[in-house]
């Protein structure tokens, strides 16, 4: 089974990469639109990951401290964004999209 993941999985850090115009904020998210897209099943609500998402993980990926990502991953889970059920993560992918295509569209350099 690793042997199946070994491709995929440098996909993922591949697209994690390339974080150089996204917010704190923003990289957790593109993180798990990436590993459900490589590693998601869809379920009744979202996408669960096949795989184990500990925050330290998701954290490498983002490039961002394991603190720093998991108050990010408790907002998206406060805002609906993602769900842990049984310890496994569901990424509703809808809200998620939403998110990122909301936080894109303002141009660049307005800080409000």
């Amino acid at each position: 089974m690793a042997t199946n993941y070994v491709g995929r999985w440098d996909l993922v850090q591949l697209r994690c990469s390339n974080f150089m115009s996204c917010t704190l904020a923003e990289r957790p998210a593109l993180t798990l639109l990436g590993l459900s897209d490589d590693f998601g099943v869809r379920v009744a609500g979202g996408v669960r990951l096949t795989i184990a998402a500990r925050d330290k993980d998701l954290a490498d990926l983002a490039g961002a401290s394991r603190p720093r990502v998991s108050e990010y991953l408790t907002e998206l889970e406060n805002k609906h964004f993602i769900e842990r059920r049984n310890r496994q993560l569901i990424v509703k992918r809808d809200r998620v999209e939403s998110f990122l295509s909301v936080s894109h569209s303002q141009p660049d350099g307005d800080s409000s």
